[in-house]
């Protein structure tokens, strides 16, 4: 259980030094317990826990470790994570490599049965995507936010969903 008024504001350096923990099975880790070990790639962004009951975190925020077993980063045909600037890299104190930090957004198909990119709808969803240079793993640290500005472009929500998003709002 976190403590009343546990601020969690990590640096990028900071974010890779716990995932450098998680990947090499250092159960220190404990501390962390708030970040949820979860495919990122078999559910929509909007159907993560985001309910009242997870920690919060700066506001709409939300962190996850995720294996990265492929290099697709499709979302079970409901669209994908799409690549939007270029891959940050995280140097330690003393100027070595730690790892990366990659920048994506959430785009969603207009249709299930169709994965058309090009009509494809850019949603609010951002996350960056966390990796270690340091030693090989398929382990990431991953920061999921919904930029909560309302998208005409983007479909309605589901009811819970749209609670979900309310909530993030607040």
């Amino acid at each position: 259980m976190v403590p009343t008024g546990f601020r969690f504001c990590p640096t990028d350096e900071e974010l890779i030094e716990i995932l450098h923990h998680k990947a090499s099975g250092n159960t220190a880790t404990g501390s962390f317990d708030f970040i949820i070990e979860r495919n990122l790639y078999d559910l929509d962004p909007k159907d993560l826990n985001w309910n009242e009951s997870s920690v919060r975190l700066n506001k709409n925020e939300r962190y996850y470790y995720c294996r990265r077993e492929s290099d697709s980063r499709e979302v079970m045909g409901r669209g994908w994570w799409k690549a939007t600037s270029h891959v940050k890299v995280i140097l330690s104190t003393n100027g070595d490599l730690m790892g990366y930090k990659r920048p994506l957004t959430f785009h969603r198909f207009k249709d299930d049965n169709q994965r058309n990119r090009k009509a494809a709808i850019k949603t609010d969803w951002i996350m960056h995507e966390y990796g270690l240079q340091s030693v090989p793993s398929d382990w990431r640290l991953c920061k999921i936010k919904y930029k909560g500005k309302d998208n005409l472009k983007e479909p309605k929500m589901a009811a819970g969903a749209a609670a979900a998003a309310q909530f993030l709002r607040t």
